[in-house]
């Protein structure tokens, strides 16, 4: 009888400490870049090379098997704390191959070679592009899928499209979307276009991109952007300017004498947007969709909440205040 009860303990004991490899089934995954990929045991270590796959990564539920991310990789505060891989472009291989992962969730924009170099030394990497608002639920089917956390990524899609939803049905019947320009620089007018998640967000939000007959992210000339005289103008903020302060470009818009003609400008209508949620295809972005659908339309959504301002939303509750300091504009847009 003793030694059954040791062997019971012993069967125990290997289920507890073995568990998730026991009941894992292998699977098949084709990322963004088509390139296939068998994931044939469960992940228990992760590097997220784009600070988009770490906020997906950590609302998975996955921030203790996380051993390295990039040095933009800033939400959640907890990500902050990981050992740094390098940059975005520009990551450490060294350091990766010491964090030794079983797994890395990469971007395109990490380098082709960056890439091939790390699954040559035979890594698991799946690379993952949400450029889109689908995109984004795909990303987080995606790293679901390789992580063997699929109800919690239902489960984030689910919270996402219920808001999305909420947003859409009370714009059925709107009769007038407010021209819209999203501006990441004054300078040159770098904007957002057609096939951008940018454009996406206006249009759910309730708005038209002012120049979606611009093709991605382009540069506009100061005449066409006189002539086009968008109704508001979105301006990035975010996490990377450092001391510049978040409301520069702002600022800028509204005190240039050129500019002091544009209706967005005349009617104070110049709203600064955090891009680490405007910007990124993660999870986030529905924060942003809330902010933006109040500042098109306030009649349907309420006030919105300027960055320092405590006003409450009564479509959505209590605003979340846009944090952080001034991104890297143009570079870490879309990551």
């Amino acid at each position: 009888m003793k030694q059954v009860r040791i062997f019971l303990i012993f069967l125990l004991a290997l289920a507890v400490f073995s568990g998730s490899a026991l009941g894992w089934t292998p699977v098949t995954i084709t990322d963004d870049s088509g390139f296939e990929s068998i994931i044939e045991s469960q992940p228990e270590t992760i590097v997220s090379l784009a600070p988009t796959n770490t906020e997906i990564i950590f609302a998975l539920g996955l921030g203790d098997k996380v051993v390295g991310v990039t040095e933009y990789c800033n939400y959640p505060e907890e990500a902050l704390t990981k050992p740094k891989m390098g940059g975005y472009s520009t990551i450490n291989v060294e350091k990766i191959v010491a964090a030794n992962p079983d797994i890395i969730f990469a971007n395109p924009k990490n380098g082709q070679e960056n890439i091939d170099s790390l699954r040559q030394l035979g890594y698991k990497v799946i690379v993952i592009q949400s450029d889109s608002v689908a995109g984004t639920y795909d990303a987080i089917r995606m790293i679901g899928t390789c992580t063997g956390t699929t109800t919690e990524a239902d489960s984030i899609i689910s919270d996402m499209q219920t808001r999305i939803q909420a947003i859409t049905d009370k714009l059925t019947d709107i009769t007038v979307r407010p021209t819209v320009m999203h501006a990441m620089s004054v300078e040159s007018f770098w904007v957002s276009g057609n096939n951008t998640f940018q454009n996406e967000l206006i249009t759910l939000a309730g708005g038209t991109n002012a120049f979606s007959d611009v093709d991605g992210w382009g540069v506009v000339t100061l005449e066409k952007l006189l002539t086009t005289d968008p109704e508001i103008i979105l301006v990035d903020s975010g996490s990377k300017m450092g001391t510049i302060g978040e409301n520069t470009l702002q600022k800028a818009f509204l005190t240039e004498p050129q500019l002091s003609g544009i209706t967005a400008v005349k009617n104070n209508a110049v709203y600064v947007m955090d891009s680490d949620t405007f910007d990124r295809g993660g999870p986030r972005i529905v924060i942003s969709l809330e902010q933006l659908a109040q500042i098109l339309h306030p009649e349907i959504f309420g006030e919105y909440a300027e960055p320092g301002s405590t006003a409450a939303s009564p479509g959505f509750g209590t605003v979340l205040i846009i944090a952080g300091l001034i991104g890297g504009l143009f570079v870490c847009r879309r990551i």
